[in-house]
């Protein structure tokens, strides 16, 4: 019994022919909203009665002294460029599953060796795969969340879901009672992420992208 290919599957691979491993992913930062994430946040880094250890580190990288406009310059480009990681993320996961499926189908193809989707050697990979799309979606969740404190609130969820689809798992039979597999326990042992609730959040946070 052979499983057709997920319906991300031809994506994948259009993204894997141009999309390069060094080179960030592209991504728009709106310039409609009438407050922008990084105007507010300008005039956050020139306010001497703000202070923060957050502040303090983005003054280290924004000098204050500077014109306002040039520091908004400043403070879009670093959210664009944190963007840009973010989705990078999900690309390096596409790829990650790209090659697990790849072996997934050459082994469901041999002929010989006779393996359907329920051999132990086809099992295995297909758990692989289902862990790399876990981590896609993990990822696409961070970006949503990253462009909703940014200033994307209006077809946010929309644009991410469609510029980065995930289809279906790979099959994986019952396992009844056994504990999961140690990838799965890897990624369950790892710590939620802060969810970002405003601006601010966006701010404190920023200096771990750098």
């Amino acid at each position: 019994m052979r499983r057709n290919l997920p319906s991300t599957y031809g994506f994948i691979k259009r993204c894997m022919a141009t999309s390069s491993s060094n080179s960030p992913t592209s991504i728009k930062v709106p310039n409609a909203n009438p407050l922008k994430s990084w105007e507010s946040g300008a005039r956050m880094v020139k306010n001497p009665k703000i202070k923060n250890e957050y502040m303090e580190h983005i003054r280290d990288i924004h000098d204050p002294s500077l014109h306002l406009k040039t520091i908004e310059d400043e403070l879009k480009g670093t959210i664009g460029r944190a963007l840009g990681k973010q989705a990078q993320k999900i690309v390096a996961a596409w790829r990650q599953m790209n090659d697990e499926y790849n072996k997934y189908e050459a082994l469901l193809e041999d002929e010989e060796k006779g393996y359907d989707m329920t051999s132990p050697e086809v099992v295995e990979i297909a758990k692989k795969y289902n862990f790399y799309r876990k981590q896609a979606h993990h990822y696409r969740w961070e970006l949503i969340v990253h462009r909703q404190a940014v200033g994307f609130t209006v077809g946010n969820h929309k644009y991410v879901m469609e510029k980065f689809p995930i289809g279906e798992p790979l099959y994986e039979p019952p396992e009844g009672d056994e504990d999961n597999d140690a990838m799965e326990k890897e990624n369950k042992n790892k710590k939620e992420p802060k969810k970002f609730g405003d601006q601010l959040d966006w701010w404190q946070t920023i200096g771990r992208w750098k």
